[in-house]
């Protein structure tokens, strides 16, 4: 009787006892929540978290996405409120913590502003002539209070999308060919962008008739021919290969 009685304790033992947790669920952590073991400091105007993982210390910069919003002054590109922490680093070591980190961090940032400033001092005293200082790229230096249309962005309502007509300034061909499109009701009045590649921000953002969109242009890209009226692949006679032809590639954001 004892033994029976024995048995059942370790199997109660072994029931009550908590299962162990599944591998990598303790990983995903929030960096940025104002967790003890983060140190936040601002680096020549940029946030700067450190946080300390026990064996090393892990370096993040803030980084603030833009995308197109609604405002009374109407639709600017702005940087988002709350940043997107990017892992720029990780420093090891027994005596590592955040705030040592920290420091050599902006002791870092001193001396690059120091033999930036010296060297340019040196190009100025070694110039035989004054030069133009060149204009940052304007994308790079976006200002906070950039307008849509100053970035490029088409702004309205969707209107409509699909295939469309317009016509063939191309001699000898047909009067008119098919193309996707999208019309748009903007400020200026209804507006069409026609391209193939509008298909996909489209798709990807689960668009709707009446939505207010921002469409920018971006670049070309090379994609396979195929024949509008079969769906074939057009291949070149001398090459025995598919044709390729360039195809504009196109950014679009939903306005809320």
């Amino acid at each position: 009787m004892k033994l029976i009685r024995l048995i059942r304790r370790v199997a109660a033992a072994v029931l009550m006892s908590p299962s162990p947790k599944p591998a990598g669920e303790d990983a995903l952590v929030s960096v940025g929540a104002g967790a003890a073991n983060e140190y936040q400091i601002d680096i020549d105007g940029v946030p700067h978290l450190f946080r300390d993982e026990g064996d090393h210390v892990v370096h993040f910069v803030a980084v603030f996405d833009r995308g197109i919003q609604h405002t009374a002054f109407g639709h600017k590109v702005l940087p988002d409120v709350v940043p997107r922490w990017e892992n720029v680093g990780v420093e090891r070591g027994r005596n590592v913590t955040p705030q040592s980190v920290a420091e050599a961090t902006i002791q870092s940032s001193k001396a690059k502003r120091i033999a930036s400033g010296e060297e340019a001092r040196s190009r100025t005293d070694h110039a035989s002539a004054p030069t133009k200082r060149r204009v940052p790229d304007a994308e790079a230096s976006l200002p906070r209070d950039a307008t849509v249309s100053d970035a490029g962005y088409t702004v309205g309502r969707l209107i409509e999308w699909g295939e469309m007509e317009f016509p063939n300034r191309k001699p000898g061909g047909k009067p008119t060919y098919t193309s996707f499109a999208v019309r748009l009701d903007t400020a200026k009045g209804e507006k069409t962008l026609q391209g193939e590649g509008l298909k996909e921000p489209l798709a990807k953002l689960g668009c709707q008739i009446g939505d207010e969109v921002g469409i920018k242009r971006l670049h070309k890209e090379k994609v396979p021919a195929f024949d509008h009226t079969t769906g074939r692949p057009i291949i070149d006679r001398t090459t025995r290969k598919q044709l390729l032809y360039d195809r504009w590639v196109w950014q679009m954001h939903r306005i809320h």
